[in-house]
């Protein structure tokens, strides 16, 4: 038995749809005044394959966890910040090759990742995921005495008939 999956044996329904969502870096070479260009020929080409939009988020440039290279014109770059953006669209499931492909022939395009997902929002809410700052805890000392602290301590000294005295009243109470 071999572990060849033939195309004959997978069947696609052309009328199934998906909910996708497609995360890109785009190169931070594209200068900020095109980069509203470079997400609208990327969003065109999902509406041009029949996709509908759910939702976005612009790109922002943010830094990478890593250096990433890639070569584009027989040269290799080194690109430590990237322009990140998503969009989410629901779309034939005999499309999202096509997708694909075309983000693999954008030279602007960094990374990118297509994931099926669902039509809800999953974005964690901003309160859940940073961690509250408690205000720091005050935590009550007592001061440290040292042995030398209780010789030098001079207070009013009592005569022994004083201190006798203060017995006995204790006692008898």
């Amino acid at each position: 038995m071999t572990d060849e999956v033939k195309t004959e044996d997978i069947s696609v329904d052309e009328s199934e749809t998906q909910i996708y969502e497609l995360g890109f870096h785009i190169v931070p070479s594209v200068e900020e005044g095109k980069l509203p260009a470079e997400v609208d020929s990327i969003k065109a080409f999902i509406e041009k394959q029949g996709g509908a939009f759910i939702a976005e988020d612009f790109p922002k440039k943010i830094g990478l966890a890593y250096t990433i290279t890639k070569d584009t014109e027989g040269k290799r770059n080194k690109f430590d910040t990237a322009y990140f953006g998503w969009v989410k669209f629901e779309m034939k499931t005999e499309n999202i090759m096509n997708v694909k492909d075309e983000m693999d022939k954008n030279k602007n395009i960094l990374r990118y990742l297509i994931i099926k997902t669902v039509k809800e929002s999953t974005l964690a809410p901003k309160s859940a995921m940073a961690p509250k700052e408690e205000a720091p805890k005050q935590i009550k000392q007592k001061p440290i005495l040292k042995t030398g602290d209780m010789e030098k301590k001079e207070g009013p000294k009592m005569t022994e008939e004083e201190l006798d005295k203060t017995i006995e009243e204790l006692i008898v109470e």
